[in-house]
């Protein structure tokens, strides 16, 4: 099922099944439950599945690793699409700089493609910079201290989306600044100097779901917030 024929099914999840990676972090498990709440199957990858915060008929634990691809085909079986929540890993990086989110996006670019899968979506932080960002001081100081202190996170996190860019998936990148806990609320989406410095877990979960159905921010990277 192509992105198109996913969006005109209509909206909620209507016995689609996605795949989700980096479903035992803190934004990964709020994405499950809000998969779950709009009523679609889902397929987890996990490498310790018994670190899976909920058990639901509708969600099949996927064990293995992101870096295999051999473990990203198999999460891909029958999928419709797939969203991320994976976040980098500072000192995990290879010695050409690139890490578990760089080496995912490999994977899922080559395993969806033979799959026949196409929508994308995927979590960064906004201090990746993309085409059209205008950044404040504030962002530029943000950029810095990453560039100094993580610098390997901050290659890893933009080699991921780099990849994604080179390819022919219909993805979606939302950057996203500080995440909190609370409430989803309405976001704010755009460029890096039209957000603000905090969005929610729950927003960002919500959020990314919503690109499901919609085609507005096909192949862009939109920073979010409140």
């Amino acid at each position: 099922m192509t992105h198109t024929e996913q969006r005109d099914a209509g909206q909620g999840g209507g016995g689609r099944q996605l795949a989700i990676l980096g479903g035992t972090g803190r934004s990964g498990r709020l994405l499950i439950d809000v998969a779950l709440a709009a009523g679609y199957g889902l397929r987890v990858l996990a490498r310790d599945p018994a670190r899976l915060h909920r058990q639901d008929p509708r969600l099949v634990p996927v064990t293995g690793d992101a870096r295999d691809p051999q473990a990203v085909a198999t999460l891909l079986e029958g999928v419709d699409a797939v969203l991320s929540a994976l976040g980098p890993v500072r000192g995990e990086a290879r010695g050409d700089g690139s890490g578990v989110m760089t080496r995912a996006a490999e994977n899922l670019v080559a395993a969806m493609s033979g799959a026949g899968v196409s929508r994308l979506i995927s979590m960064t932080g906004a201090g990746v910079a993309q085409p059209g960002d205008q950044p404040k001081v504030f962002d530029r100081v943000i950029r810095t201290a990453l560039r100094l202190s993580q610098p390997d996170v901050l290659r890893d996190s933009e080699g991921h989306v780099a990849r994604l860019r080179e390819s022919d998936l219909a993805w979606t990148v939302v950057r996203v600044p500080m995440l909190i806990d609370g409430p989803a609320q309405p976001v704010r989406a755009g460029r890096v100097g039209d957000i603000g410095p905090r969005v929610s877990r729950a927003s960002v979960a919500t959020f990314m779901l919503e690109q499901l159905d919609s085609d507005r921010w096909l192949r862009q990277a939109p920073a979010i917030s409140h």
